[in-house]
């Protein structure tokens, strides 16, 4: 359907699948579900609130209540299957599932926080950002021995200065900002 490079500015990378209450981007225009999302845009998310982007690789980012999201870097080869995306969460819950795009490199995919980032590899995870001083990333699945026949996911979570990679779902790594 879609077959791009490099997407810049002004360019879609993406739609509301599902938009649910007080939902809007940068400029504060309203979205709602088939809305378009597009590079460098930010989606802020009220009190009882609730969307579901789906970008062009097919990750899905379901984004709670009072959460806020940008969309920092996406670079997108549909034939090939490769690209890289990047997104920085500032508050709130997200919840990724991985699409094409980081399946074979957890580099693919980076979501960061304010206490660290998030590398992911053909998984299911949910981030929650309580403020600039904590973050909490719980591994949802697929584990080793799915029945789905899913390759296993795998997070690299990290500070800054140290990784935690994650493998079994249902474990979690908090990452807290560094005090000196």
């Amino acid at each position: 359907l879609f077959s791009s490079s490099n997407v810049i500015a002004n360019e879609m990378i993406g739609i509301v699948a599902v938009g649910i209450g007080d939902i809007s981007n940068q400029n504060n225009e309203k979205l709602t579900t088939g809305s378009k999302i597009y590079f460098g845009d930010t989606i802020v998310v009220k009190a009882q609130s609730n969307a579901q982007i789906l970008l062009l690789d097919e990750t899905a980012l379901t984004v709670g209540e009072k959460s806020e999201i940008t969309i920092d870097e996406f670079i997108c080869e549909t034939k090939a299957k490769v690209g890289k995306i990047v997104s920085n969460i500032k508050i709130g819950t997200v919840k990724i599932i991985t699409g094409e795009i980081s399946k074979k490199n957890p580099d693919n995919l980076e979501v960061n926080v304010p206490t660290g980032s998030v590398g992911a590899r053909g998984t299911e995870f949910v981030v929650v950002t309580e403020s600039d001083e904590k973050s909490t990333v719980v591994l949802l699945g697929p584990g080793k021995k799915n029945t789905l026949g899913m390759i296993p996911g795998i997070l690299n979570v990290s500070d800054g200065f140290n990784t935690v990679n994650i493998s079994t779902p249902g474990f979690q790594s908090v990452v807290f900002k560094w005090k000196w």
